[in-house]
């Protein structure tokens, strides 16, 4: 048991930390074809903490780039736990395609949780500096983050968790 729990939270802590970063890419990269800086969303994110006047830097600053990023990377982490948890309860052992509905099941819910459910004051703060057009990317890239440590897994090792 203990060897299948130490498999849970390499993979979660894998899926929180792959996720994060996708998705703080997917933002900047989105950014960038919006035309401003890469930097802005990772600091609009920082609005929890500093408010809106995070979503106007649009420069790289420990205290707004580093609070978002942690953010971020908190988030994405409850995301990769939920994934987790939904993985221990496929009655099948592991294939790609569950992998990848697991995924998209989990962004929509973050989706639908970060739009519709919590505070404004608590949204990822996306909104506040890219357009509606780069939230499938930014959940997407959240889903293949997600995924990606279920697809790396050498076969032999992917026996149900």
């Amino acid at each position: 048991m203990r060897d299948s729990n130490g498999r849970f939270w390499s993979r979660t802590i894998a899926a929180g930390c792959l996720s994060g970063m996708t998705v703080a890419g997917a933002a900047a990269w989105r950014a960038q074809i919006e035309g401003q800086s890469g930097w802005g969303p990772i600091n609009a994110i920082s609005h929890i903490v500093w408010g809106p006047q995070a979503a106007a830097q649009q420069r790289f600053t420990a205290k707004y780039t580093g609070s978002g990023l942690l953010l971020n990377a908190l988030a994405c982490g409850f995301w990769g736990w939920l994934y987790g948890v939904m993985g221990r309860f496929r009655p099948a052992p592991h294939s790609y395609s569950r992998s990848a509905g697991r995924g998209i099941v989990v962004a929509a819910l973050a989706y639908i949780t970060d739009y519709y459910l919590v505070p404004r004051r608590f949204t990822p703060g996306f909104e506040l500096s890219l357009t509606r057009r780069s939230f499938p990317w930014l959940y997407g890239a959240l889903a293949v983050g997600l995924i990606l440590p279920d697809c790396l897994v050498p076969p032999k090792s992917r026996s149900r968790s």
